[in-house]
């Protein structure tokens, strides 16, 4: 990588000389070399400082993730003493809380429980409003989870049923507090009442309304300018012209969206069919190039660069098996194993057949090549037996799509028989 900053440095520096001694560097160019080299000098200093950092020292080791994080990926290029160099994948797991961190945590937790599922009662020996059985402690990493013996009066969510008795019923919550595997349970006894009925602004406005409108002939409606103490500003709801045509605007944006969703689900499900219809014909090539003594990546190999010479012709069209295929042979040409380029084709192809074939070629690494030239044989076999399959049934289907138009037909040609035959019979 810093091989390429310093040959496009070079290549700049070149460049500027050469339009300088020609006498047809501007002021423009002059600019954009300058801006291409500020740039250029940057990415270099930016890559030597990537690759500065990049070793890891006598003891390597990479920092964790914070608390409650996932487990990343980290990737790493380890030189061994043969001189022999992997990129390699470790998983770095977060970090874990120690035994009296999680003792702590869970007491404070425990501490803050009742103020934090009060909600807007003022204590819970008199609820009469929901409770805020949250599943998480506020700023702390401790989930909770409730149970309740009286579920059809208190809800696991804290909602107060409407069932409660006047007298009032006392109820029973357990708090389960978990923190990394370690739980501590809460019990807590509350008293939970009917909720209070507080009537709304609108039936408040309509009562006052009705109160100051007593003579039934005035013209006007006089609507109320205070009620409860608080003034009330009124203003009418204006025309919403508007936002239907917004509305109408986002749906049409909707079904728009639909649309190419669809077109792209039937152009993958097209895709789907065209890799499964040459399946049978690329297990069947590497037969025969495996019959013919090549191995594995070279049968693959002489097919993608088949597929390679057949795309530089006129008639060409794609096919999207084939292009996997090319696609698998530059993985491998790159530098990516055999095993995983072919379990990266399992996994484009999506189909089962792909996937199997992918699980026989990996197999075939790590076992060798025994017997690998009559199951890929069978395997031919089965695949061009479902191919004929599936033939039959996309005739059976084209059929049941052409019954339609030839009921209308034999429609048409009852009509252009029997209305001559009437006309001519009743004149």
């Amino acid at each position: 990588m810093i091989g390429i900053h310093l040959i496009t440095g070079a290549g700049l520096l070149l460049w500027y000389y050469w339009r300088k001694k020609n006498g047809k560097s501007d002021v423009m160019e002059k600019r954009i070399f300058l801006f291409a080299v500020i740039g250029n000098i940057a990415g270099l200093a930016l890559t030597t400082a990537a690759y500065w950092n990049a070793g890891l020292g006598a003891e390597p080791a990479v920092e964790k993730g914070s608390y409650g994080e996932q487990a990343r990926a980290e990737a790493f290029e380890v030189s061994q003493e043969n001189g022999e160099n992997q990129k390699i994948t470790v998983l770095v797991p977060a970090r874990q809380y120690r035994e009296e961190e999680i003792e702590e945590w869970l007491e404070q937790a425990e501490k803050v429980l009742d103020t934090v599922i009060l909600g807007e009662n003022a204590s819970l020996q008199h609820v009469d409003q929901d409770l805020n059985l949250v599943s998480q402690i506020p700023d702390s990493p401790v989930t909770v989870s409730w149970d309740t013996n009286e579920p059809l009066l208190v809800g696991y969510e804290g909602k107060v049923s409407d069932e409660v008795p006047e007298e009032g019923a006392e109820v029973q919550l357990k708090a389960t507090l978990t923190l990394q595997g370690e739980t501590q349970e809460c019990i807590r006894r509350i008293v939970v009442y009917p909720k209070q009925q507080e009537k709304s602004l609108e039936q408040l406005v309509q009562e006052a309304a009705e109160e100051k409108n007593t003579d039934a002939a005035e013209e006007l409606y006089y609507l109320p300018e205070e009620i409860n103490g608080q003034k009330l500003i009124w203003k009418k709801i204006p025309d919403r012209t508007g936002g239907l045509i917004a509305v109408f605007a986002l749906l049409a944006a909707l079904l728009y969206g639909g649309t190419r969703m669809e077109k792209r689900e039937e152009a993958r499900r097209t895709r789907e069919e065209e890799i499964q219809k040459d399946y049978p014909e690329i297990v069947s090539a590497l037969v025969l190039l495996l019959g013919a003594g090549l191995s594995m990546r070279k049968a693959l190999e002489r097919i993608a660069l088949d597929y390679q010479i057949r795309r530089k012709t006129k008639s060409f069209r794609a096919r999207p098996a084939y292009e996997e295929l090319l696609y698998t042979w530059q993985e491998m040409e790159s530098g990516i194993s055999e095993g995983n380029a072919y379990e990266h084709l399992g996994a484009r192809c999506q189909g089962t057949s792909y996937r199997a074939l992918a699980t026989l070629l990996t197999q075939n690494l790590k076992k060798g090549s025994k017997g690998l030239l009559e199951l890929l044989e069978q395997e031919s076999s089965e695949a061009f037996e479902e191919r004929r399959r599936r033939a039959r049934a996309e005739g059976e289907k084209a059929g049941t799509k052409l019954l339609l138009p030839m009921m209308l037909m034999l429609g048409v040609v009852f009509l252009l028989i029997l209305v001559p035959a009437f006309l001519s019979f009743y004149a």
